[in-house]
């Protein structure tokens, strides 16, 4: 296996995102993926570009995980894992459960997890590992370790669970049972 180096994105846009739940069109495991458009990513550009340089030779052939949109001139920096990642909010706390709210395109998110090189049937290239994903702005409606991200001024911040509402949840769950 190749180098892995820890990243963060900037803020950006979410464009055709699988962060509530997999993906499994192509992948009956399913996989967590966003692409995120981004205006000013050149550091991220330029930190996996150094990483294959070092890794595959200045002279080598690989892909990187960004393409640039030629209609907006944003980039798309794609990201993925087969693991659910965890979700913050704009804060920087750890939501769970209800508190993550559904995250559809047009959302504002950041990003981060590892920057790794692969090889695989000779072709080369840069991938990004999604680990983490920042909740700055949701589309669609409201509601591990501590590297989570920083506070962001003005930005979405999930309800806090009372132990009263999740009683509520509880009874609601018994009572919905008990009809079957």
């Amino acid at each position: 296996m190749g180098q892995r180096l820890k990243f963060t994105s900037p803020s950006g846009t979410a464009v055709y995102p699988h962060l509530n739940k997999p993906d499994t069109q192509f992948n009956p495991d399913g996989v967590y993926k966003t692409d995120l458009a981004l205006e000013d990513c050149q550091e991220l550009m330029d930190m996996a570009h150094n990483l294959a340089v070092d890794e595959f030779g200045a002279t080598a052939k690989f892909k990187m995980p960004f393409k640039v949109d030629e209609e907006t001139g944003q980039t798309l920096l794609r990201v993925k894992s087969k693991y659910a990642p965890k979700i913050y909010d704009s804060t920087g706390e750890i939501l769970v459960g209800s508190q993550i709210p559904l995250m559809w395109g047009g959302s504002t998110l950041k990003v981060g997890g590892f920057m790794t090189t692969y090889t695989v049937s000779g072709t080369k290239g840069v991938s990004l590992q999604l680990t983490k994903v920042q909740v700055i702005n949701p589309v669609g409606g409201g509601s591990g370790s501590n590297d989570g991200f920083d506070s962001v001024e003005g930005g979405y911040v999930a309800e806090e669970i009372t132990k009263e509402a999740f009683e509520d949840v509880v009874e609601q769950t018994e009572a919905q049972a008990d009809k079957f």
